[in-house]
């Protein structure tokens, strides 16, 4: 029976890292496409097709290998109202978060310019499929895979909520260290702060799939 016990903890701590490292592999995709033949966006077509490839490795792993659900907390249903006023609570939560964030590091001077984002918004400008790919593609993977699966799996591994969500947030803003300031690992801290605080509350990965979507279409539509 302990061996069994044991052998789940250990399951359960290597999908923890590759809920981690995949993610963090399908960010370096697109550093190892980089060819003349390959224009940019067809370069950063692939980049997002990587990370859904590494979403679905993870649900393969969670059948096959932990041999349970994808998501270990069942989604907790809510009439179209109900969900409504809890997307509404969730983004104004992840507005005010954001906007105290931002005011705090313009206190403090922390560089904002990233290259790599006016990268991604020239592309965006040329193609607005592409913009919508992204959100969605955000908002879908990164809440299936750091709220979906991981921080479930923390709060079991490390016994303690607090940690667990701190811990997922943590992981989730370092995954975007590719775009090469502290402000957009900070950034992502804080959101993924709000998004892991509203799943332990609500239960239901569909309010924060959306709220994200939207979120990221609304600051990208007005950068480009």
């Amino acid at each position: 029976m302990l061996s069994d016990l044991n052998l789940k903890k250990k399951t359960l701590i290597i999908g923890i890292l590759l809920s981690v490292i995949l993610p963090f592999l399908a960010m370096l995709v697109s550093f190892f496409t980089k060819s003349p033949s390959i224009d940019n966006v067809t370069q950063f077509y692939i980049s997002r097709f990587a990370i859904w490839a590494s979403l679905l490795l993870l649900f393969l792993y969670s059948f096959k290998i932990e041999k349970q659900h994808f998501l270990l907390w069942g989604e907790t249903n809510y009439s179209f109202l109900t969900f409504m006023k809890a997307l509404l609570i969730t983004f104004l939560k992840l507005y005010t978060a954001v906007f105290v964030t931002g005011f705090l590091l313009l206190l403090f001077s922390v560089p904002k310019e990233s290259m790599a984002l006016n990268n991604a918004l020239l592309l965006f400008k040329k193609s607005y499929f592409l913009l919508f790919f992204t959100c969605v593609t955000a908002g879908i993977t990164e809440e299936l895979i750091f709220r979906g699966y991981l921080l479930p799996r923390l709060e079991i591994v490390l016994k303690n909520k607090i940690s667990a969500i701190v811990l997922s947030s943590i992981l989730f803003g370092l995954m975007h260290i590719g775009y090469g300031t502290l402000l957009h690992i900070i950034g992502p801290t804080v959101i993924g702060l709000v998004f892991a605080f509203q799943y332990e509350k609500y239960r239901n990965i569909k309010i924060l799939i959306l709220c994200h979507f939207l979120w990221d279409l609304l600051i990208l539509t007005l950068k480009t």
